[in-house]
């Protein structure tokens, strides 16, 4: 191996090693992958063990990363981190604020509502007050007691949690797509058609009526 070659086996088994290590995954588990044993791996981390294409691509699919970051073409997604102390005061505070408005709602005092649930009345201002995060369990207890959906208290739409349950939904329906429109989607220059059938499914039926005669101008 040629002086040349040999840089260019380091710089691709560093490449690995931070992938792997980006993903959270251990040497053994890539081992485990590729069908060899985990001391090979270490050594195609160090660049002294030869791997094939097909084992980049196996690689590629199981860290999750994009091949033309093996070529140098693609970096690695760098996740944005939320603020997790934030979040959860002010999630507190959220919730703390909606238990109140929905004890209200059902006109009942401190002291019912804790005996329906059979808690404390002092636990159950703290809950209201925003001074204790209340338990999960409790929190689905006074659901039943207010005949409340436990939806009502999730940040599904704003915030971190929104992002995260679009994102998990878009991953979803992508993978649900036919590996052909999963081609098209992902096909940059696909963008303006895409665009296109955006706007158009905006568009009342007025609109789209008179695109459909524009067609039928242009056509005959």
């Amino acid at each position: 191996m040629s002086e040349q070659e040999q840089q260019r086996a380091q710089t691709l088994g560093n490449l690995i090693q931070r992938a792997r290590l980006h993903a959270g995954r251990t040497a053994a588990e890539c081992a485990a992958v590729l069908a060899i044993e985990a001391e090979n791996f270490d050594e195609v981390e160090n660049g002294r063990f030869p791997l094939s294409l097909p084992d980049l691509e196996a690689l590629a699919i199981f860290l999750e990363v994009p091949m033309g970051y093996f070529w140098g073409t693609a970096a690695l997604k760098q996740p944005t981190q939320p603020n997790y102390a934030a979040f959860l005061a002010l999630r507190h505070r959220i919730i703390a604020v909606l238990l109140r408005q929905e004890r209200l709602k059902a006109k009942q005092s401190v002291a019912e509502v804790a005996q329906a649930i059979g808690c404390e009345a002092t636990d159950l201002e703290a809950y209201e007050s925003g001074q204790t995060p209340i338990p999960y369990l409790t929190l689905e207890a006074l659901c039943r007691h207010y005949d409340a959906p436990i939806s009502a208290f999730v940040d599904a739409q704003n915030g971190p949690l929104g992002r995260h349950e679009a994102e998990q939904r878009l991953q979803k329906l992508f993978h649900e797509l036919s590996p052909e429109m999963q081609a098209f989607v992902t096909n940059p220059s696909n963008v303006s058609f895409l665009e296109t059938a955006r706007r158009l499914s905006s568009m009342n039926v007025e609109g789209l009526r008179r695109i459909a005669e524009s067609i039928l101008d242009i056509t005959y």
